[in-house]
């Protein structure tokens, strides 16, 4: 019988995974963070990366890879150059072991498996145009999504399999880069609903006060790491011009640069909804500001699968999106949220329907938190070990016990 972790002739299997950073403060990285901790109930595992989370580092190899504070372009750029030594290192202590090699999207042109959060030459050809970053900003992103551009379909041409993070990612990477048909899978992003399930006693009101809210505001809260503009900051701040209410408020969570935070703060001074707008920051507990709003917004230009909405959705926050890979797969509209077209007037609309009817939209809460429980990470872990099953071992790797969806 074969033992765990072991391909059919007996040899031992360690899975190399990379990632700027495998935690839970990273989008990405904390999908890599669950899917590593799935892995290693049956493989040894090497973790390359700038920073791991703590509860992996006593469990697994990590290699440490380090990276400039920024800008992004910077840390790519790092990561890409220091990576191939950091896999030669971990070759080498392998000790006879067979190993899998995954990189998040195109960071190594030599990984077995490219873990898709994105398809950054789609991207550029499909929706570029409509980005709204102006001056050094929009020159660095440019920058940086043609980097990433190449070096995923260096990556692509080398890979054996990519998997994406949603259906519809999935299909986008084989119409841009058709010499991987047969070869993408998707496998959805996991939320922690456990950690974004709102606790009962949860004393709204006071933190409503902590954060600049009245009791009886209407809240819709939106939350990035950053590039708001592709996000969909702006529109979202002119939806709400377009509502003038006092009460109902845009609570923004995120944005690690605070020039991008001055200048989202100035664009809702110029629309005279300055006081209606509250800059938080970024915050690692992010789930205590939703609790806190009534509705989630996202009218973001391209996503490959949002887990912040997903995170929303745990919440038991109603969502209102445009439509984007994933969104299309579990959000249903009228049910758990709007899906609408990415202009102020398509979003002040849905916000006017949303808060017409207190009792539907606290239904709409409900049932997009029973949408989200879908997305546990025991069956997105359980994905991954058969997907990297089948992959070490694909002629006597067991029957898949979780299918992705």
């Amino acid at each position: 019988m074969k033992r765990a972790g072991a391909t059919g002739d007996g040899r031992r299997t360690r899975v190399v995974v990379l990632d700027h950073d495998v935690s839970a403060q990273s989008p990405a990285g904390s999908c890599v963070l669950a899917e590593v901790e799935a892995l290693l109930e049956q493989y040894d595992v090497t973790v390359i990366a700038s920073r791991v989370d703590e509860r992996l580092r006593d469990r697994v190899d990590w290699l440490s890879v380090p990276l400039p504070g920024g800008p992004v372009l910077a840390r790519y750029v790092a990561f890409a150059l220091l990576v191939p030594w950091r896999v030669a290192q971990a070759r080498r202590s392998a000790r006879g072991a067979r190993l899998l090699v995954q990189a998040t999207e195109g960071q190594y042109a030599g990984a077995d498996v490219c873990y898709a959060h994105f398809c950054y030459r789609a991207y550029l050809r499909d929706h570029w145009s409509q980005q709204t970053a102006t001056g050094v900003r929009r020159l660095l992103r440019r920058l940086n999504f043609a980097f990433n551009a190449r070096a995923e379909e260096r990556a692509f041409r080398r890979c054996r399999q990519v998997v994406g993070a949603s259906q519809g990612l999935a299909r986008e990477i084989v119409e841009t880069y058709p010499f991987l048909a047969g070869r993408v899978v998707s496998i959805p992003n996991p939320v922690d609903t456990a950690r974004f399930a709102r606790p009962e006693g949860f004393d709204r009101a006071a933190a409503r006060a902590s954060m600049g809210l009245g009791a009886d505001d209407r809240v819709i809260a939106f939350a990035a790491l950053g590039d708001f503009s592709r996000k969909g900051l702006d529109v979202l701040i002119d939806a709400l011009a377009a509502r003038p209410d006092p009460q109902l408020k845009l609570l923004v969570v995120g944005g690690k640069q605070a020039a991008e935070i001055d200048a989202f703060r100035q664009l809702a001074t110029e629309r005279s909804v300055g006081a209606r707008v509250v800059f938080v920051g970024f915050r690692p507990d992010l789930q205590r500001y939703f609790w806190a709003a009534d509705a989630f917004a996202l009218p973001s230009l391209y996503e490959a699968f949002s887990l912040v909405l997903i995170q929303a959705a745990a919440a038991g926050l109603p969502l209102i999106a445009t439509s984007m890979h994933g969104v299309d797969e579990w959000l249903e509209p009228g049910v758990s949220g709007w899906i609408v077209e990415r202009t102020p007037a398509a979003i002040a609309a849905a916000i006017t329907e949303a808060f017409a009817d207190p009792a539907r939209l606290a239904r709409m809460g409900e049932a997009a938190a029973a949408v989200a429980a879908r997305y546990s990470p025991q069956t997105f872990g359980l994905a991954w070990l058969d997907r990297v099953a089948l992959l070490v071992s694909p002629d006597d790797a067991p029957e898949p016990t979780v299918r992705p969806q």
